[in-house]
């Protein structure tokens, strides 16, 4: 017996590795294609004044889009291990909270869109990405990460002939829409998750109060790591936003990083019915204090070399606050790890507080350092505000963990 379950631990580890492997491709292809081919041709075409006015629309999206897909995508996975939910009741959550926040950042993006057309195309945009982003949710029910993989290499693909439109048409908008528009026909053809989309269970309110509260913590999240572009456009202006865009992108990018180990470990975790012990969760803060600390080194080495050979215009004006940045970045990251896990024992009001209050904390502390340190006032407000994050998520799951292995948290 000690033998097979070693050969079927191996096996799993063997699985979760190459899994992770597949994750990571995809998104990584996905993000280079936009941030390494795309992105700087943009710059060279528009220039970072019109660059900066795209950004935050693309802001938006990267706000509301995750925050309701992703949100949704991992509530289905969490919620599916106690209620035989269906894709009804997802889909109807999906379509009515898309509709909504669609809406929402159709109004904020206000002078951004310059006419009724490109405005029709920025709210179609916006929603095709809320299907998007829980998409993925198909192969990660059935731990099929090939598939999973080939899902996100279809978006950079579409991406790539989304911009060959733009250059005869000179519309950005189908970039996004040609490659979102990818992803979700390869769901169409070989899942089901948008079959019987509006026929509902009788745990359609369970998905709906669970969805909705994880979609509110998700929607802080994103507005949090996005607020460079809301409150440096209010306050400094559209070239501004350029410039701590470049600066902050490695740090960002890394998320592609912590995203597969977040997919793989929601999934699998809550595959079993065992939650996780506070030994275990302490081990997990130490694992990943570590990775955290081999990313800050890569991001000093690579951030400014990645802004001289694709942003050289951009060089001298944001070298000064590299540092700063990058290590409010990689608290950030950490943090966003350090939630999956907790997510997986605690209910999911714990997390909307602390964001909530976290969110507060930046935007105030951010708008006021902004006003009179410029950028690098805003960037040492956001370290200061993740650096509390961090605190306040570890203190949670050291408190909410079981104390013996197999406990099952009173939490819930």
């Amino acid at each position: 017996m000690a033998g097979g379950n070693s050969l079927e631990g191996r096996e799993q580890k063997k699985g979760i590795a190459v899994n992770t492997l597949y994750t990571m491709g995809g998104l990584l292809f996905m993000n280079a294609v936009l941030q390494i081919v795309i992105t700087p041709l943009l710059n060279r075409m528009m220039g970072a004044e019109q660059l900066g006015g795209l950004l935050y629309i693309t802001g938006l999206v990267a706000i509301i889009c995750p925050s309701i897909g992703q949100a949704l995508n991992n509530s289905r996975l969490v919620v599916r291990r106690d209620f035989d939910v269906t894709n009804g009741d997802y889909d109807w959550l999906l379509l009515g909270f898309g509709l909504i926040g669609s809406i929402v950042a159709l109004f904020m993006s206000g002078k951004s869109l310059e006419s009724p057309l490109m405005a029709a195309g920025v709210f179609l945009m916006f929603m095709l990405t809320v299907f998007r982003y829980y998409g993925d949710v198909e192969y990660r029910l059935n731990l099929n990460y090939r598939r999973y993989f080939i899902y996100y290499f279809l978006i950079g693909i579409g991406y790539l002939a989304g911009f060959g439109i733009y250059r005869l048409t000179g519309q950005w908008v189908w970039i996004y829409l040609i490659g979102e528009a990818a992803a979700l026909a390869l769901v169409g053809v070989t899942g089901n998750i948008f079959h019987q989309f509006f026929r509902r269970s009788e745990f359609f309110t369970t998905a709906l109060g669970r969805g909705f509260f994880l979609t509110l913590s998700y929607l802080i999240t994103n507005t949090t790591m996005n607020m460079d572009r809301l409150v440096i456009k209010q306050i400094l202006g559209n070239e501004q936003v350029t410039q701590y865009y470049v600066v902050s992108l490695i740090g960002k990018t890394l998320v592609l990083l912590i995203a597969p180990i977040n997919t793989i470990v929601i999934s699998y975790l809550t595959k079993r019915k065992e939650r996780l012990t506070r030994s275990q969760f302490g081990k997990a803060v130490l694992a990943g204090g570590g990775v955290s600390l081999v990313f800050f080194v890569a991001c000093q080495i690579g951030t400014p070399l990645f802004v001289w050979l694709f942003y050289r215009n951009l060089y001298e004006s944001v070298k000064g606050i590299v540092t700063v940045v990058n290590l409010a970045q990689i608290l950030g990251l950490f943090s966003a790890f350090l939630f999956i896990l907790v997510l997986t024992f605690t209910d999911e009001r714990w997390q909307l507080w602390i964001q909530l209050t976290h969110f507060c904390i930046l935007l105030v502390s951010s708008v006021l350092a902004a006003r009179t340190y410029g950028m690098m006032g805003f960037a040492v407000a956001s370290l200061g505000a993740n650096s509390l994050r961090v605190a306040a998520v570890v203190i949670l799951g050291i408190v909410k963990a079981g104390k013996d292995k197999g406990d099952r948290n009173a939490d819930r």
